[in-house]
């Protein structure tokens, strides 16, 4: 994984390739997943979600760059994997899935790891978790999940929500995109392109409006 998808995508950092290498994903999966664990591919889990690829996990946080002192919420925790990988990276974890299974199944996951700076949750996505915020980054891997300003507010000044969007209604992939917070202000920038597929959203009118 490292050697054939990380390293010729550009994956370089040290931190990244050494948590990735080190935490075994196969024992995060259901056993009919276990065969695909260091695949590629990105796997439909839900009707309207998809556990992204290690590489496209990898894009994400490596753009993230983070410093080791972030508080980070990530939405659509999946199974457990994404957060665990996070936790040895950043200051504090809070994690939230609002899937019950795919919860249950990441609960029990995490449960013997004994990760203190890690925190799951089974909690609505559209709604992020005010509680435990604010947060210096937001990391939502729920393409089916509009980031919305409810969410967008729970960023500290400076901080950075990282999402995947649709380019068009022709195209199913998406592109990553990260919105900043800058004092009052926010605006969006588009990344790059990302191949996790863009599925049915759950938008509930209350997206951000950058017009």
């Amino acid at each position: 994984m490292i050697l054939g998808q990380f390293l010729p995508e550009s994956i370089k950092n040290k931190e990244i390739l050494k948590v990735f290498g080190s935490t075994p994903r196969e024992k995060f999966l259901p056993e009919n997943y276990i065969s695909l664990s260091y695949s590629d591919l990105n796997i439909k889990v839900a009707q309207y979600r998809y556990l992204p690829s290690p590489l496209n996990s990898a894009k994400i946080f490596q753009e993230a760059n983070f410093t080791g002192k972030e508080v980070v919420l990530l939405i659509g925790a999946n199974y457990g994997y994404e957060a665990v990988l996070l936790s040895y990276m950043v200051d504090t974890v809070i994690a939230i899935e609002q899937d019950v299974n795919l919860f249950n199944l990441g609960e029990q996951n995490i449960k013997n790891l004994n990760i203190e700076n890690l925190v799951f949750l089974n909690s609505n996505h559209s709604e992020g978790y005010k509680k435990l915020g604010l947060y210096d980054i937001i990391i939502s891997l729920d393409l089916s999940c509009d980031v919305n300003k409810d969410v967008i507010n729970q960023l500290v000044d400076k901080g950075k929500v990282f999402f995947c969007e649709q380019h068009n209604s022709e195209i199913k992939e998406s592109k990553l995109s990260v919105i900043y917070k800058s004092k009052n202000s926010f605006f969006k920038q588009s990344l790059f392109d990302i191949n996790i597929p863009i599925v049915k959203s759950n938008s509930d009118g209350n997206e951000f409006n950058f017009i």
